[in-house]
């Protein structure tokens, strides 16, 4: 796995690719998801910015940019790529039973949702290579937890809102009660060829409704034969509990017991000490490489790397907050540089109220 594949787009021949940002659309809608997967991500050339010391608004490529920056490839990330493709590749020519489904868990904000969109975004491209793009094909199904989640009614509609599917009874006559949408659902995901279905937010359920989500994601299974991630902190427990809890079990067991029957990619934070500090050293390099800014010194980040772990405590998602917007903050100064000063003025939720600095 290189850095680039995180980047460019997949299948990098599309004629659709666009440089432009994410459009409104969500990415569990299926507009959202696919302008995700097929976006070029590419950093804006300096030469071609407005000249330092003129002011910019918010709309700026760098204001825009730096508003996210490229997703860097951290130990998890790429451990996790890569064995998400091992089993998707297997999956893909099985014939008999069930696929075998994944796992992504991990603590909240160390990049767990990143993981999931990127093993999604790489699977889609390859079947795009494989096969072309269509508009009648859907290979990824990317939901999230509904906020209603008793019922398989429930259940079948973030797949029907992904898919562009009408739910409601009647909306033209205020009629808005929505309908179990489980059959026309299981329809278009078998005639469009999805393989692989994302669910994101897997640690809000509760133990019973964990309970009624695995069994409705397996009935899809046994007519799409398609493969689930599940995504959430404590997503290993929540699953291994509602294929277990309560399904007979009495039943005799033989041999040993395992804590999963799924494969768990596990998303942490990145350590980091004097002894060992080349994990951490190379994301943070990676995010000072990806800056814009025209006064910035190269090295400046990298210097910093103790001070951003013990501000970021080796979380990923805090680490990019606390980088974007301190460029974006450099940006609109004119300062064009990043600085522990500048880091020490931007509030991120850890490493605040000043043990940052002490």
């Amino acid at each position: 796995m290189i850095r680039d594949a995180l980047i460019n787009p997949v299948p990098d021949v599309l004629a659709d690719a666009r440089t432009s940002p994410l459009t409104a659309d969500l990415l569990n809608t299926r507009e959202g998801w696919n302008d995700f997967v097929h976006r070029i991500v590419l950093p804006p050339d300096l030469q071609d910015c407005a000249p330092a010391g003129i002011a910019v608004t918010d709309n700026d490529p760098r204001m825009r940019y730096h508003g996210e920056m490229l997703p860097v490839l951290t130990p998890a990330l790429r451990r996790g790529l890569l064995d998400a493709r091992r089993i998707l590749r297997t999956n893909r020519f099985r014939s008999v039973g069930r696929s075998m489904d994944i796992v992504i868990d991990g603590e909240r904000g160390a990049g767990k949702t990143l993981l999931l969109c990127q093993i999604g975004r790489g699977y889609q491209g390859m079947i795009e290579s494989d096969s072309g793009t269509s508009p009648n094909r859907v290979p990824v199904v990317y939901i999230n937890v509904p906020p209603d989640r008793d019922s398989n009614m429930h259940w079948s509609l973030p797949f029907a809102e992904f898919l562009g599917l009408q739910y409601m009874r009647n909306p033209a006559k205020g009629d808005y009660r929505t309908l179990d949408m489980t059959l026309p659902v299981t329809h278009v995901m078998k005639h469009a060829g999805t393989q692989l279905v994302l669910v994101d937010g897997i640690d809000r359920l509760s133990d019973s409704e964990a309970r009624t989500a695995l069994s409705y994601f397996e009935s899809l299974q046994d007519h799409t034969r398609v493969t689930f991630i599940y995504c959430g902190t404590g997503a290993r427990d929540a699953i291994h509990a509602a294929r277990y809890t309560g399904r007979r079990s009495k039943l005799p067991h033989q041999g040993r017991k395992f804590d999963s029957d799924m494969p768990v990619l596990w998303v942490s934070t990145i350590d980091y000490s004097p002894d060992a500090p080349e994990e951490w050293e190379n994301v943070v390099q990676a995010f000072e490489d990806d800056l814009r800014l025209h006064k910035h010194a190269k090295g400046t980040l990298l210097g910093l790397a103790p001070y951003l772990h013990r501000r970021t405590g080796g979380y990923i998602e805090t680490l990019n907050h606390l980088v974007c917007q301190a460029a974006q903050e450099a940006i609109e100064r004119g300062t064009e540089a990043i600085t522990q000063d500048l880091l020490d003025d931007i509030h991120t939720g850890r490493g605040d109220l000043g043990e940052a600095t002490a």
